[in-house]
């Protein structure tokens, strides 16, 4: 089946500020990220699904295309056959319940999201998320074993209300939470295990750049690894120089990651600066030297620079979502511009010094 394409309309979702280590040891969960807009731009879905196995992206939906896709990895998975039309048929579903919602709450621009999905404790029973949110915050939540949606919102009583009324959807959020979702993510388990557990090391690049005057930004770059556990540390002559001053961290298309970390540095003493990264991918630790002056760049590396930005875009959402979940952390919804109808937030964009045609480092 065809990778998806993708998504523009994911960029208000792109990369998130981390700490200089990334990730967390992989968690056996299965989250769906969705979400649905009052009057789309043209050219873009009012509805849209992302379904996660930890941290990798393995199903894409909209309302533009309308049935469940594997991406990245698991586009390789050997599944049942009728697997992904069961996804479509759930999907479809949430896709009229989240439209009606947002018709009920009036003709003002909304962005209505939910996550849901459940996770597997250490004694294998299923611990549930139904988490949903408006324009940026969340207000609702639903109790699979009280059967009702609960919230402070008037909202919340609009929107459980109007479900409450369409025929079994509460036994339907029932069985997902309690009985689909952790049935369907044992069979992911059972038959990719192997795209959640293969190591690909880091392509890694350190480069220097202008900064304000009698100062330098060296950045540290690593590409395409997976897992997302990772440790970026700046060594001057030989002796820790910290972790940098600011970071980032996002998913690629296929399943892998990118980040990467900056230092300021006094003009001229560049050379004095090594990276160290650590991997589960690399056999030791590896010291990444910094490269000669960059040649001038060339319009092909603008064109592949832009195309791993668009990339990244269509996955960064869910990432962020499981790594936020794995600790605890409120889920950064995506909300509307104050000065904005529609439009979504923008978003960072990769470093100056980003280049996806590293080749892959060795111990």
């Amino acid at each position: 089946m065809e990778v998806p394409w993708p998504q523009p309309w994911a960029l208000g979702l792109l990369l998130v500020l981390l700490n200089r280590s990334w990730g967390a040891e992989p968690q056996l969960s299965l989250l769906y990220h969705l979400t649905a807009v009052t009057n789309p731009a043209p050219g873009t879905p009012a509805f849209w699904a992302s379904g996660w196995l930890g941290p990798q992206q393995y199903l894409s939906y909209s309302s533009l295309r309308p049935w469940a896709e594997p991406c990245g990895a698991w586009v390789w998975e050997s599944q049942v056959p009728w697997y992904w039309e069961k996804e479509t048929t759930d999907l479809k579903s949430k896709e009229k319940l989240f439209k009606d919602a947002i018709q009920a709450l009036g003709k003002d621009p909304q962005v209505l999201q939910g996550l849901l999905g459940c996770e597997l404790a250490p004694d294998n029973s299923s611990v549930p998320t139904a988490i949903f949110a408006l324009n940026g915050e969340e207000f609702m939540r639903f109790n699979p074993r009280m059967s009702n949606w609960t919230g402070n919102w008037p909202e919340t009583l609009t929107i459980g209300q109007l479900w409450m009324k369409q025929a079994d959807t509460v036994w339907k959020e029932r069985d997902f939470l309690l009985s689909s979702c952790p049935q369907r993510l044992l069979g992911h388990l059972e038959r990719g295990r192997g795209n959640l557990e293969w190591k690909e090391p880091p392509s890694m690049r350190l480069r220097a750049r202008p900064s304000s005057p009698g100062f330098s930004v060296i950045t540290c770059s690593a590409f395409s690894f997976y897992p997302p556990e990772l440790q970026l540390r700046f060594l001057r002559n030989g002796m820790a120089a910290g972790t940098g001053n600011a970071s980032g961290f996002g998913p690629n298309g296929d399943g892998s990651f990118h980040a990467w970390s900056s230092l300021i540095v006094k003009s001229g003493d560049e050379h004095h600066y090594r990276c160290l990264v650590q991997h589960k991918g690399l056999a030791k630790p590896f010291f990444v030297e910094l490269e000669s002056p960059a040649k001038s760049s060339v319009p092909v590396a603008g064109i592949v620079l832009g195309f791993l930005v668009f990339v990244a875009a269509a996955g960064a959402g869910g990432a962020l979502l499981w790594w936020r979940m794995r600790r605890g952390l409120s889920a950064p919804w995506i909300s509307l511009r104050g000065d904005d109808d529609d439009s979504l937030l923008s978003t960072p964009s990769l470093p100056q010094d980003a280049d996806p045609q590293d080749i892959n480092v060795s111990a």
